[in-house]
């Protein structure tokens, strides 16, 4: 995936361009759309060199969105992926963010909101980015799920959510509570 013009404009729009290099909020040099290398004091470039910047910026962290979308099998929608390309360009990774892969949606949309701190406080910035980020990341998320428990339970016996921690993964990433199916799963096995 690539990020689209919806993710681009949000970095765009919390980046903003500086053609004269600058510290961020972290201290660190910064030119253009928050590119950071090779930024130093005195240094300024041209618009069409902040834009080249930017798309070379994007690459990398769009192909650190995809290796977690791929190896994890996330499935993420074109938003999702906009709004973690988006988080990793601003904090570095989805590392931490996703837990190295083991965290679903709905937690990673939950903890995007806490990373809003630089140097210990919380800047107003950072969390009215993360809030933007997070909500394109759940503008497709269903707002209520209808489960039917049992249903669910009795595939579950059948095999065909697999077992052990896969199946956890399976249907906590399909936004099933694993408990309260695990829970149910057992009341079939034993008559209930």
């Amino acid at each position: 995936m690539e990020t689209s013009k919806n993710g681009i404009d949000l970095i765009k729009r919390f980046e903003g361009c500086k053609l004269t290099a600058y510290k961020c909020s972290a201290g660190v040099w910064t030119i253009g759309y928050g590119h950071k290398g090779g930024a130093h004091k005195g240094l300024t470039i041209l618009p069409e060199t902040a834009e080249h910047y930017l798309k070379s910026d994007l690459k990398k962290f769009e192909n650190h969105v995809n290796d977690f979308n791929n190896r994890f099998k996330y499935h993420f929608t074109q938003n999702q992926f906009d709004a973690l390309v988006s988080f990793a360009f601003n904090v570095g990774s989805i590392n931490q963010l996703t837990a190295n892969g083991t965290r679903n949606k709905k937690t990673i949309a939950e903890k995007m909101l806490l990373y809003n701190k630089a140097g210990g406080q919380i800047l107003e910035g950072l969390k009215k980015r993360r809030q933007a980020e997070h909500d394109l990341f759940t503008v497709d998320a269903p707002t209520e799920k209808i489960v039917n428990v049992d249903s669910i339970a009795r595939d579950v016996i059948a095999g065909k959510w697999g077992n052990g921690a896969t199946r956890k993964k399976k249907l906590t990433d399909a936004g099933y509570d694993y408990e309260t199916i695990r829970k149910r799963v057992n009341e079939i096995k034993k008559g209930g």
